[in-house]
């Protein structure tokens, strides 16, 4: 049996937390959704899943750019610049229809720059999002294996 998905989700608005569950939930995606409230919480957790490497792995990071703390931009430089989680996947999740933040995720890399759910419908669209992730990522895992076990 696989074992379930590892997903941060930095997020401070305990609506969004529920939605993004049931979204996960809908498309049936097997996860440990680990919550971050602040950008404080989101560096410290990376800095120390990096130092430590018996701490689970990372499958997804799902980012909230307006975070307190520590905005969605130094959570997404600090995760670039590890040893071990720098090719960690990201969705970034905002409210904010700014250009300006989009570009911000697409320079530090995040795969996806996804607007805030208002309708159950896009939070459907949320859940393909993410399942198209992590589907590409066991998909890239499993290849990457089979060419070193070559």
């Amino acid at each position: 049996m696989n074992q379930p998905f590892e997903i941060l989700l930095a997020e401070d608005n305990p609506a969004d937390v529920v939605l993004v569950r049931e979204a996960l939930k809908v498309h049936g995606i097997d996860c440990v959704l680990h919550v971050l409230r602040d950008g404080e919480q989101a560096l410290a957790l990376l800095d120390s899943l990096d130092k430590d490497p018996k701490m689970p792995r990372v499958d997804l990071l799902i980012l909230d750019m307006h975070l307190p703390k520590h905005d969605g931009e130094d959570i997404l430089k600090r995760l670039r610049s590890t040893e071990h989680y720098a090719q960690t996947p990201v969705i970034v999740m905002t409210a904010d229809s700014s250009t300006r933040l989009e570009a911000q995720a697409t320079k530090n890399a995040a795969m996806f720059f996804f607007r805030k759910p208002s309708t159950l419908k896009e939070l459907s669209e949320l859940g393909a999002v993410v399942r198209n992730v992590l589907d590409s990522r066991v998909r890239g895992i499993s290849s990457s294996a089979t060419r070193q076990s070559n």
